[in-house]
């Protein structure tokens, strides 16, 4: 079970003249004591309704929403004469829920919960900034005047993925209905597709989808077409290959680790008749009827729409273009990639001592450590993906490897598109060097032309804010300040890559602001992203892909609230130095 906590973005009072107006709303988007909404209410006077929305969820496609919980905290304020106030009522929906508690001097959190089959909410619906809540206050039944304090509201929604998903095209708004079938003649071929997916990467048991052909329709031939979407290692998963008995009609897919399997049939029909065509998973369940009518010979017979829509973009099913996410072109293809390095065993000052040591052959042997160590995936086009792993797991080595800093040692790494690495801001910057001549020294290391330079200095000055200092030796520069350069020099190429290693938090809080909102248009414009964290939030806000490595070695790769809800549970047997310094929430 996964969940998502969030606070309202948006919180409005629908004010009348009978009801009490709340005061410093906003405070209710915090959980801070200190800082309260308040309501003066006079006796039968009741605070405004409140509708509280924008709550910026991001729940995964396909998620079941299972339970949506409101939390929240009120009490009235301790004085000699208090108003009484009973529990407020929270709708969702169309579904009204009273809270139970009475408003008391101590402050106590509270919740109500809202079960699957009450609301019927799916993931589209959550995600929506409409989505909201509405708080009722009944009214102050005491003869006092008071204040309703209300310190927060939140929303927690619980979800889980469904196991494994069946398609046949059923989103189609032409699929093929009891009432407008699919038109064929007899001998005409018609194609039937099935789509079996395992949305939760470890796939333990053969599975079988059962296909219902009805007699009057032949099969004529099928081809199977696997999508792998992440690589585990065998000892992770079973591995098993397409496999169609054709005597039963059962399909054994080939899916493993987190993909897609697709077998497409090619029928005839046979003989004159109305037929529907299933298919079954015992976890899935059966699929819609797909529904055929074959007409005699030499008929004449109308459109069929279905056939049509499946080549038009806008109308292919939903299931077909999460295939067509699959085929993206690769940007990025790292094979068996390890990188090792040599650490010396002891420290030797000088030449001197260097010398003796190795005439009396007491210089011991380097030792050679491995950094990354047999790791392979692939990365689409325009894909955002974080790469987590406690300190020490190859996270920063892997993103030099990729940005060519470093050659590995064995395997290979195909990166196609132009690179923009935000790793080590200004490494590259001679210090004895002006600002305005380090933008071409180290714009010149990342491969910018001296034309191209030119053609963007003032655009690289306006953003840096370094106005008169641009001419300063960067010697003389605080961090912030070389920060703020080399992230100006980084950023000005419009890149087809973007990698960052922890690079979100550059100069002031200010231009950390102005940087984040740069990273984030460029994110926004289809560019590739690779993004190392230390925060598993951070990684789940800006990433939808998550590469866990640990040691070196890849663990898991695939959604990315599955695999770091995996790497919080892994974190909880972790050693201190392996967690110093991480966000893991």
């Amino acid at each position: 079970m996964i969940s998502q906590v969030r606070y309202p973005g948006s919180v409005i009072q629908k004010e009348s003249e009978n009801d009490g107006s709340w005061v410093d709303l906003d405070n209710i988007k915090l959980d801070d004591w200190e800082k309260l909404s308040s309501c003066d209410l006079k006796p039968h006077q009741k605070p405004a309704p409140l509708f509280l929305s924008d709550f910026d969820f991001n729940i995964p496609e396909k998620a079941i929403i299972t339970q949506i919980i409101v939390e929240h905290d009120f009490s009235k304020e301790n004085n000699f004469d208090l108003i009484v106030v009973n529990p407020p009522f929270i709708t969702l929906g169309e579904v009204k829920k009273e809270s139970h508690v009475v408003a008391s001097i101590y402050p106590a959190n509270r919740s109500v919960v809202f079960q699957k089959n009450e609301f019927g909410l799916t993931y589209e619906d959550v995600n929506r900034k409409d989505f909201g809540i509405e708080i009722e206050f009944p009214e102050n039944i005491s003869k006092n005047e008071g204040r309703l304090l209300l310190d927060f509201v939140r929303i927690k929604v619980i979800y889980d993925f469904p196991m494994y998903i069946l398609s046949t095209g059923e989103s189609n708004p032409t699929f093929p209905t009891e009432d407008n079938p699919l038109q064929k003649v007899e001998g005409d071929l018609l194609q039937y597709n099935i789509t079996f997916r395992n949305t939760n990467g470890l796939l333990k048991d053969k599975q079988a989808v059962k296909i219902n052909l009805p007699d009057g329709l032949e099969l004529v031939k099928y081809k199977f077409k696997s999508h792998k979407v992440n690589r585990l290692d065998a000892d992770q998963v079973k591995v098993y290959e397409d496999e169609l008995d054709e005597e039963n009609m059962i399909w054994y897919p080939s899916v493993r680790g987190q993909s897609f399997s697709t077998l497409k049939l090619i029928i005839k029909g046979a003989r004159e008749g109305t037929y529907a065509i299933s298919s079954s998973n015992k976890y899935t369940g059966e699929s819609k009827d797909f529904h055929v009518k074959v007409y005699p010979k030499g008929s004449d017979i109308g459109k069929n729409e279905f056939e049509k829509a499946r080549i038009k973009p806008e109308t292919v099913s939903a299931a077909e273009k999460e295939l067509a996410e699959l085929e993206k072109e690769t940007s990025i293809k790292v094979d068996n990639v390890s990188m090792e390095f040599e650490l010396p065993q002891e420290k030797i000052d000088n030449l001197k001592e260097y010398v003796i040591k190795f005439i009396k052959r007491e210089i011991k042997p380097k030792e050679h450590f491995k950094a990354l160590d047999n790791v392979s995936f692939e990365i689409k086009k325009g894909e955002r993906v974080g790469i987590i792993g406690f300190n020490g797991a190859g996270k920063s080595t892997l993103l030099k490897v990729l940005s060519g800093v470093y050659k590995p040692t064995a395997g290979t790494t195909e990166v196609k598109g132009k690179v923009a690495p935000l790793l080590e801001l200004g490494a590259g910057f001679d210090h004895n060097y002006s600002g305005r001549e380090n933008i071409f020294l180290n714009g010149s290391i990342l491969g910018y032309s001296r034309k191209f330079l030119e053609t963007k200095y003032d655009e690289i000055l306006e953003f840096s804010e370094l106005g008169e200092f641009i001419e300063v030796p960067i010697k003389n520069y605080s961090s912030g300040m070389k920060a703020k350069l080399g992230f100006a020099v980084a950023t000005v190429v419009d890149p087809e890559i973007l990698i960052l290693d922890e690079v979100l938090s550059v100069g002031d809080v200010r231009f950390q602001k102005k940087s984040g909102d740069k990273i984030k248009s460029m994110m926004e414009s289809g560019t590739t992203v690779i993004l190392v964290s230390h925060s598993t939030a951070k990684i789940r806000e800006l990433c939808t892909r998550a590469i866990w490595l640990d040691k070196g070695k890849l663990v898991m790769d695939g959604d990315v609230d599955y695999v770091c809800d995996a790497y919080i549970e892994a974190a909880k047997k972790a050693s201190d130095d392996e967690l110093k310094d991480l966000e893991i929430v």
